[in-house]
């Protein structure tokens, strides 16, 4: 007979709950901030930082909190969600389960991963119902014991994987590109084996440190124009310098350092491959202006020198990567492909660029 995967849904049966399962990670996040946060909009604030949809249930199965990311999963805003019956977010064929789980759970309030190796479902507002996995755990308040429930939607989680997995391995091919390109000029131009030695090693060190630039999630502060050097540093030629950038004095937060980064390190590895870094004549000119009046930066990249520029047939994965990445800046790109070069523009409102907390 052809196996069938069981389904049940945000409320499990009761074999569930029956052998706790101790999981890491998820759940035990929940019991740091719990030992550590001393107020409940202390604890509220920490569970808006999960990447999850999170809710708190009371012993009555009612939602006293709701994430904001709950709006985005299951379409309510959090406050509408405030004091209804969790059964709002459960397929009404499993709601009654709820009150014997939630019992079960109350008595070994252990955190666990719900519904291992079972499908589990809950109900948007608008009456669809989606695949999720939910991990559970208990959280003490002065009115009692309380259930916190971190909700992942599982197609979005897969479809999240997928794109990750798409990237690094674009990364990784751009990085190849980018080795190979650095160490063929490096000891293209060099007077000896020694001399290339070195071009080599210090350029792959400065491909290192740019690297290192894009886990930075501290960088706070940093001038504009010096994220701009640190992305195009690996790519550059102390020798013959091959970009001129613009001293632009704008602050730039750590929310922004890494889309930008991102951006140019995509825009420097297509010029290596295509561009103007792909022969030893190629320049770069990077500039910045402010708009003071409607408090937008629009950034240029324009190439010249390279070879002869035609306009792809097609649009690239590098391409839409450049795109997302504005749209994370809440800006917009406009890509030319002019015969002397690439020409790149960002337009990105001020706000999106500056530190937390910036006036």
């Amino acid at each position: 007979m052809k196996k069938t995967k069981a389904t049940t849904s945000m409320c499990a049966p009761p074999k569930i709950t029956d052998t706790p399962v101790r999981c890491s990670d998820r759940t035990d996040w929940l019991a740091v901030a719990n030992a550590r946060l001393g107020s409940e909009d202390e604890f509220h604030g920490f569970l808006e930082e999960s990447p999850d949809a999170v809710i708190i249930i009371d012993k009555t199965s009612r939602i006293n909190f709701a994430s904001r990311r709950i709006e985005a999963m299951f379409g309510y805003p959090p406050d509408e969600l405030a004091g209804k019956p969790l059964g709002v977010l459960i397929p009404e064929r499993y709601r009654d389960l709820h009150a014997g789980h939630l019992d079960r759970f109350m008595v070994d309030p252990t955190p666990r991963m719900m519904g291992i190796g079972l499908e589990l479902r809950a109900l948007r507002k608008d009456g669809s119902e989606f695949q999720v996995e939910i991990s559970l755990s208990p959280h003490r308040t002065p009115d009692g014991l309380v259930v916190v429930a971190a909700i992942r939607d599982i197609e979005v989680a897969t479809r999240f994987q997928d794109l990750l997995l798409k990237e690094l391995h674009h990364r990784v091919k751009n990085m190849l590109a980018t080795v190979v390109a650095i160490t063929s000029q490096s000891l293209g131009s060099a007077r000896s084996l020694e001399e290339g030695r070195l071009a080599v090693e210090s350029r792959l060190v400065a491909l290192g440190r740019a690297h290192d630039l894009l886990l930075e999630s501290n960088r706070a502060g940093a001038k504009l124009s010096d994220v701009i050097h640190d992305a195009t540093a690996p790519f550059d030629n102390p020798d013959a310098r091959r970009f001129v950038v613009q001293d632009t004095h704008v602050e730039i937060g750590s929310d922004a350092v890494l889309p930008l980064t991102m951006s140019l390190n995509e825009l420097c590895t297509n010029a290596v491959k295509y561009g103007a870094l792909s022969n030893a004549m190629g320049r770069i000119n990077i500039t910045s202006m402010v708009d003071d009046e409607a408090q937008r930066l629009k950034l240029t990249w324009t190439e010249s020198g390279g070879p002869v520029v035609r306009e792809p047939t097609r649009r690239s994965f590098g391409t839409r990567l450049i795109n997302r990445l504005a749209d994370q800046l809440h800006g917009h790109v406009r890509l030319r492909f002019e015969p002397e070069g690439v020409i790149y523009e960002l337009d990105v409102p001020l706000a999106a660029l500056q530190p937390r907390g910036a006036n």
